[in-house]
């Protein structure tokens, strides 16, 4: 009876992690590079689509661009799809309590990141390029979160919440990570790269440091507790509250600007809350050794 190989239980490119590290970053490049270029049209969805058109649009684009190549990559790279991207692991209770603890309060202060991000300086052609990349964004945005009723609820909170919490952290912290991890770099280098590539990927440099700060955080999640369930968890609460409080806002529960800044006191108060619950995270969790 013969033994199995380790071809058998690992992937063909399992001896050449630099190689699937091109090949996992190099889409995100090219997509990043060619919406740059052509400009903002292709991220307009544009406003004659019914709210589930739109999401079909989105959740099939995100899916050819994000879901399926980290499938495919985490498969050549290692076969266990699931097990290399850290998804066949039971979250604990008390770090998802932490976890999104951690996401609450920083949401207290993330508004004067956007403050900080619109005083770096550009050029004025680059100023109207990113600007006109903003707007299509932020326009889209606001096409999803214009649903009503609870069926319409339903779908954007699947589309603006669950889908890009499952989609996006499978690729920049799942599999990116995962690369980088096994590349041996350190944690700052592993988390800054992966954080940068997830910026990139939505096409707002005006709100660049609060998604480098929230992809750090994912990736700082991702890298202490090897479980990617922890930063979907995070991702998935973070985009869902914004959903939440858009319905409150509709059914007049609330009335929260969410483009407002808390008040200076709050923030000082999310930003020692959110020290406070950090530290007690990193005492919490223990990074995987090999």
């Amino acid at each position: 009876m013969t033994s199995e190989t380790p071809s058998n239980k690992e992937g063909i490119l399992a001896q050449n992690p630099i190689l699937v590290f091109i090949w996992a970053v190099l889409p995100v490049i090219l997509i990043f590079s060619a919406t740059f270029n052509t400009g903002a049209e292709n991220l307009d969805l544009g406003s004659q689509y019914s709210i589930l058109q739109l999401s079909l649009m989105q959740v099939l684009s995100v899916f050819i661009m994000l879901v399926i190549p980290a499938l495919v990559i985490a498969y050549f790279y290692k076969k266990k799809v699931f097990s290399f991207l850290n998804l066949d692991k039971r979250p604990s209770i008390p770090v998802v309590v932490l976890s999104i603890a951690l996401i609450i309060s920083a949401n207290l202060f993330l508004n004067y990141l956007v403050d900080l991000n619109e005083m770096l300086p550009l050029s004025a052609a680059l100023q109207a390029k990113f600007q006109a990349l903003q707007d299509a964004t932020t326009s889209a945005q606001n096409q999803f979160l214009a649903f009503q009723g609870i069926f319409e609820f339903a779908i954007v909170f699947f589309t603006m919440a669950i889908f890009p919490a499952l989609s996006e952290e499978m690729y920049f912290r799942g599999l990116i990570e995962g690369v980088l991890i096994d590349l041996k770099l350190k944690a700052p280098h592993v988390i800054f790269i992966s954080s940068l590539l997830f910026a990139m990927m939505h096409f707002q440099f005006y709100y660049m440091l609060p998604l480098l700060f929230m992809g750090a955080l994912l990736g700082y999640i991702y890298y202490r507790t090897r479980n990617l369930w922890y930063s979907i968890i995070v991702h998935l609460v973070n985009n869902g509250l914004i959903v939440l409080i858009t319905a409150s806002n509709k059914a007049n529960i609330s009335q929260i600007d969410l483009e407002a800044n808390p008040s200076l006191w709050t923030s000082i108060l999310g930003i020692c809350t959110f020290g406070l619950l950090l530290y007690f995270f990193h005492l919490k969790t223990e990074k995987t050794k090999e």
